[in-house]
């Protein structure tokens, strides 16, 4: 009888520790989606609505694949008022099945100066890391399915490839040959986007009044099996 009267108390203390838990969080000091600029954005994009292609794609001493991400204009759109300058790509592949994809602002404008670098987290990877790194050489070009473009194939090891689809921009490794089963995509649904950095012209209402320029940095980071 006493075990029962003690797992009563405990529990009693237990669920009114719960409640004035839940009743500490406030919501109303929360902002939610809605309220939220980038996120009402971020969710409202439509799957395939990204209008980035590569172009000027090489490969560098370092053995990276690089490529310029240029937005497709409409037809009727003048290229003079373009809003958002060419982005930086980069992809390298390092062993253990490895693949690093990084897109940044051009650090090169000359129209206009780059507002500021953005903040690259340190530490993130081994101290090792890049000794660990492949080599690309070279790459082929092919046509993917129906795409009006050609992408980039390059080889990797142990039988894969990576492709760099040009419209719509994709990144994927495949099985190599162009019936290759695909072990990794990025950007499949086409819903990848970049906020470049911008200054906050006078008048202008981004809904949040603690920032005076747009997004900070991210990278892609992908391992095929």
């Amino acid at each position: 009888m006493k075990k029962s009267i003690h797992y009563f108390i405990y529990l009693t203390l237990f669920l009114s520790y719960l409640t004035t838990t839940t009743h500490s969080w406030k919501k109303e000091e929360f902002r939610n989606c809605n309220q939220t600029p980038f996120c009402k954005r971020t969710r409202s994009r439509q799957p395939h609505s990204c209008k980035l292609i590569p172009s000027d794609v090489t490969i560098t001493n370092n053995g990276d694949l690089v490529a310029k991400l240029k937005t497709k204009q409409n037809p009727d759109q003048d290229s003079s008022n373009n809003q958002n300058p060419d982005l930086d790509f980069s992809l390298s592949v390092y062993k253990d099945g490895i693949l690093r994809v990084k897109i940044d602002e051009n650090q090169e404008k000359e129209k206009e100066p780059v507002l500021k670098k953005r903040f690259e987290v340190p530490y993130v990877v081994l101290d090792n890391f890049e000794s660990q790194k492949l080599w690309l050489q070279r790459f082929s070009k092919q046509v993917i399915d129906d795409d009006l473009l050609e992408s980039f194939v390059v080889y990797l090891s142990d039988g894969y490839e990576v492709v760099l689809r040009s419209d719509p921009f994709e990144v994927f490794v495949r099985e190599q040959g162009s019936g290759g089963t695909r072990i990794l995509s990025f950007n499949s649904h086409g819903l990848f986007d970049f906020e470049q950095l911008r200054v906050k012209k006078e008048g202008e209402d981004w809904g949040l009044g603690f920032f005076n320029f747009g997004r900070k940095t991210f990278f892609v980071k992908c391992c095929y099996v």
